[in-house]
């Protein structure tokens, strides 16, 4: 009987070392993937609120700008500030201190039948880094671009717009990022003011 019940339990050990691997790879590539599309959401909410603050006139700013920071100092806050801080909301990130958000296109495009309904297009874009990559799944540096539009409530300033889409650092490295394409009729592009260092 003693020997059939160790033989049981010898079995038993057996299975379990050869199941609890791959339960907990799966385990893991669920949380990882988990994590991505929750990367991908807080991106996405900071696209949007980026755009929300293009719409009602607040300038681009510099990548690296901190809203909190700028409302401390009694100023606006900017587009980067804000898309900034809601990144910095969450914790789950994983960003390494390199990685800023980079609004690849911001463009103010006009409605040709009714000026009152130029709109807002707005490329936010990040470098994840997943906490454990998954070879051919999610590799160790993930690109994540979303982009938002919204109708203008307020016109920028003259001087924040150009014409001509802005090119340079940090744009030049964003370029893969710009989908939809940016509009190249009948649109003005937010600039930053001089200074920015990134």
């Amino acid at each position: 009987m003693n020997k059939m019940l160790r033989s049981r339990s010898g079995q038993a050990l057996v299975e379990t070392a050869l199941v609890l691997p791959i339960l907990l790879l799966l385990l893991l590539g669920i949380i990882t993937y988990g994590l991505y599309i929750n990367a991908v959401d807080t991106v996405q909410q900071a696209a949007r609120v980026g755009v929300r603050a293009a719409s009602i006139g607040d300038s681009l700013g510099c990548p690296g700008d901190s809203a909190t920071s700028q409302l401390a100092a009694g100023d606006s806050p900017t587009v980067y500030g804000l898309v900034d801080d809601q990144l910095d909301t969450n914790k789950w990130l994983n960003l390494e201190n390199s990685d800023v958000p980079v609004v690849s296109y911001a463009a103010i495009v006009g409605n040709e039948s009714n000026t009152e309904q130029d709109t807002v297009l707005m490329t936010v874009a990040l470098t994840y880094h997943p906490m454990v990559p998954i070879p051919g799944l999610l590799p160790s540096t993930v690109e994540i671009a979303q982009t938002y539009q919204m109708m203008v409530q307020n016109a920028q300033p003259s001087d924040g717009l150009t014409t001509s889409q802005p090119t340079g650092a940090p744009y030049d490295e964003t370029s893969t990022w710009t989908t939809p394409t940016p509009p190249s009729t009948n649109v003005s592009y937010l600039t930053q003011p001089g200074g920015c260092t990134s």
